[in-house]
């Protein structure tokens, strides 16, 4: 079973000080998981990398995850637009527009809220973040698990991510919108 670690910092450089010194003390850095802390916000992160064997093929992922205050009623998730998307809308599957061209051409955008969504996601850093990760899945929904429903913020990879800019740059953006949501409330 793996390990989470968990890191404490005042601010976004000395929490990610402490994380890439841990990172670079592990040879085979195969999976690692973190909790990390900053101002009163958790974020947690994963990232995993199974080589498979034999006729499998591997597999890597990387996941952040942070709880949202349950106050918050925005939902949403954005997806990779792909060829079946494409269909999907053909025969009548949601997809938003919020009026950024990048965003709205490059994902598929479900939302209950499109206006406080579009608000969320003004600012031009999260667009080039997002477009850099197109593949990657941003999702505010409820989590359920054995001991109940929980609400979050996940950003979610079918690739491992192990370079430490991006994970923080990564990171940054979460950051950033779970601040947003707690002001909107």
């Amino acid at each position: 079973m793996e390990t989470i670690r968990t890191f404490h910092g005042a601010t976004e450089e000395e929490l990610w000080h402490q994380v890439a010194y841990d990172m670079a003390s592990h040879k085979e850095l195969l999976s690692y998981s973190a909790l990390l802390q900053q101002n009163g916000t958790q974020i947690y992160f994963d990232t995993d990398i199974d080589l498979g064997g034999g006729f499998e093929g591997g597999i890597s992922s990387t996941n952040f995850m942070a709880p949202v205050p349950e106050h918050v009623t925005l939902r949403f998730a954005l997806h990779e637009q792909g060829w079946m998307d494409e269909v999907g809308k053909f025969f009548g599957m949601e997809d938003i527009e919020l009026g950024y061209p990048d965003i709205d051409d490059a994902f598929i955008i479900k939302t209950n809220q499109p206006e406080t969504l579009k608000s969320l996601l003004a600012d031009p850093t999260i667009h080039d973040i997002l477009l850099k990760h197109k593949s990657c899945e941003l999702r505010l929904h409820e989590d359920h698990d054995e001991d109940g429903s929980e609400l979050v913020l996940t950003f979610s990879k079918d690739e491992a991510i192990l370079d430490m800019a991006e994970l923080r740059e990564i990171y940054g953006l979460l950051f950033s919108l779970l601040q947003k949501l707690k002001q909107s409330v």
